[in-house]
């Protein structure tokens, strides 16, 4: 072969060989745009934010996890919930309804100072378990479940009432015989509606047990103090973990609506509760100015 026929088929090599890597080059940007799409679609689906009222959690609860505040409560189901409007979530993947399918990451809260002179419990930072769901209904109806919230600033007792919302109530015993309450916060306090909101494992306000269950309404709810009811995303059956107590008469202002969940009242601990709103930061709406833990909840099933 001559010189000149063989400097021309290295040429072709060459280029042969630069083509195959600008197509190689051209496959990975594709892979890496669709990976990225399918992680940004995943989020917006898993990430939607449920609400007590009008901003997040400040005017009128619509949250199954959160309360938004004076115009509504608005909470999340969870890194891995849905959020559907048509009804409650089913179980993912071959997981059965009720059994774990993961962990959420805490995010810590704004304030490093622990309220009422406590310590953040050692559940704070750990990773909070997920479900498929709704778990199966194992709660009995003719019982009263009595749950103890542990807080950073003392106890509130809450008796639940499973013959007005089985499906709510067996969730939340449900959750908390699996210690998901334990090391979570109040992720907000809403002033407008006298709320405190906590139940989101995450802490962002968007979080949830990885399911939803559906709305439990009576009609002519009424939201005075002492109401613990379930936050949602403002769709019906969006509920998942989020709840909120309305510590003062504001509570009135989510009547109208009338779309969250009433699933008990507090029987002991209202001043609790009440010490807890009084770290409202001044927006009004927010994470306490400092951090209110639930240490430990317990629920005991007593006769009715």
């Amino acid at each position: 072969m001559s010189k000149r026929s063989r400097d021309r088929h290295l040429a072709k090599l060459a280029a042969r060989r630069q083509a195959e890597r600008e197509a190689a080059r051209r496959r990975r940007e594709r892979i890496v745009a669709i990976v990225v799409g399918l992680i940004v679609l995943a989020l917006l689906v898993t990430g939607g934010v449920l609400f007590l009222g009008s901003n997040d959690e400040a005017a009128s609860p619509t949250g199954a996890s959160g309360a938004t505040g004076a115009s509504g409560v608005t909470g999340a189901t969870g890194a891995s919930g849905a959020t559907g409007a048509s009804g409650p979530s089913g179980p993912t993947g071959d997981a059965k309804p009720g059994e774990r399918t993961g962990t959420v990451a805490p995010t810590p809260p704004t304030a490093t100072t622990v309220a009422c002179g406590a310590e953040a419990p050692p559940t704070a930072t750990e990773p909070k378990p997920q479900f498929a769901g709704p778990p199966p209904l194992k709660i009995d109806e003719n019982q009263t479940y009595v749950v103890t919230l542990k807080t950073s600033c003392g106890d509130v007792v809450i008796e639940m009432d499973p013959k007005a919302a089985p499906q709510t109530v067996n969730s939340f015993v449900f959750l908390a015989k699996r210690d998901y309450f334990d090391g979570q916060y109040v992720h907000r306090i809403a002033t407008s509606i006298d709320v405190i909101q906590s139940g989101d494992p995450t802490g962002t306000g968007t979080g949830g047990p990885g399911y939803t269950i559906p709305d439990e309404l009576q009609g002519g709810e009424t939201y005075g103090p002492g109401v613990v009811a379930m936050a949602n995303t403002g769709a019906p059956n969006s509920g998942g973990s989020q709840f909120f107590i309305i510590v003062g008469p504001n509570g009135h202002a989510l009547d109208d609506q009338a779309s969250y969940t009433v699933f008990g009242s507090v029987v002991e601990g209202l001043d609790v509760a009440k010490t807890i709103f009084g770290f409202a930061p001044d927006s009004g709406d927010g994470q306490p100015t400092e951090a209110v833990y639930i240490d430990d909840v317990t629920v005991e099933a007593v006769a009715s």
